[in-house]
């Protein structure tokens, strides 16, 4: 009997910590966006500007263009889970093979490829406020809107537009300490399995 009880208790356990810590991971991996806006800019609030040296010697900051994606997004889980997000999230746009094709069509590289040097690119999170509500934003240098010698000059406004219409044929990738928390697509703004 004493057998019986604490195989039964051991099981019942068992059960309790795999429920717990299903319940804690769906908690744990949630945002939501709310809202999506694209454009082509070269606002150096949104997106910076480029130190590049010139001909003598001396830098000088450039203003580049670049595709910026900025997104309105609702924390879903407890509050506990995003205390230290701001310093631990990265976020990034997964192009799918029409904005690949388009960026390399009108840019001359796919800029979503982490592994090119001609551009580069940038993210930000705003303060997530006691609604759980906040915004990320992440761009994408296109060009300099200058001749330099250094980084490329950005197409023409009319070949940007074209990029533009393609730049929600993706999906945004949000990563925790380099471990994958929220896969979205850009169109829907549904979550996606990977």
């Amino acid at each position: 009997m004493k057998k019986f009880m604490v195989g039964t208790l051991s099981a019942f356990l068992a059960m309790s910590l795999v429920a717990c810590s299903n319940s804690a991971s769906k908690e744990e991996s949630g945002y939501s966006i709310q809202k999506v806006k694209v454009k082509i800019t070269d606002d150096a609030d949104l997106i910076g500007k480029v130190g590049i040296q010139d001909s003598k010697g001396k830098m000088v900051d450039v203003k580049p263009k670049a595709l910026y994606y900025e997104f309105k997004m609702k924390q879903q889980g407890k509050r506990k889970f995003y205390q230290n997000d701001k310093d631990e999230i990265e976020a990034k746009i997964i192009p799918n093979e029409d904005l690949k094709k388009a960026s390399i069509n009108i840019v001359g590289a796919n800029v979503f490829d982490e592994g090119h040097d001609q551009f580069s690119t940038g993210m930000g999170i705003e303060e997530f406020n006691y609604m759980k509500k906040g915004k990320v934003d992440v761009h994408y240098d296109l060009g300099a809107t200058v001749k330099n010698k250094e980084m490329p000059m950005a197409p023409s406004d009319q070949k940007l537009k074209k990029l533009q219409k393609a730049a929600r044929h993706g999906k945004l990738v949000i990563t925790r300490n380099n471990k994958e928390i929220g896969r979205y697509d850009l169109e829907t703004l549904e979550s996606v399995k990977k």
